[in-house]
């Protein structure tokens, strides 16, 4: 069943036509070259973000440092 969801999700197959589908093309698909060429994708996506929301939370502690800083002067 869990080979069976996993072509469903990753494939855009229904789960009832990825059960019907043998073990054998299932571990085909997973080991081919394009379906790891979308994993790395996927992957460098999310590095991408990653780092898009730590530059993010620099600057919100910079601007909470500012803004006690500044509170502090008056």
């Amino acid at each position: 069943m869990s080979l069976a969801s996993n072509i469903s999700l990753y494939s855009h197959t229904s789960l009832v036509d990825a059960l019907n589908l043998p073990a054998s093309v299932a571990k085909d698909f997973f080991e081919s070259k394009p379906f790891g060429d979308w994993k790395k994708v996927r992957e460098a996506e999310a590095k991408t973000q990653s780092a898009i929301v730590g530059r993010l939370n620099s600057v919100i502690r910079a601007i909470g440092i500012l803004a006690k800083t500044t509170a502090g002067r008056r």
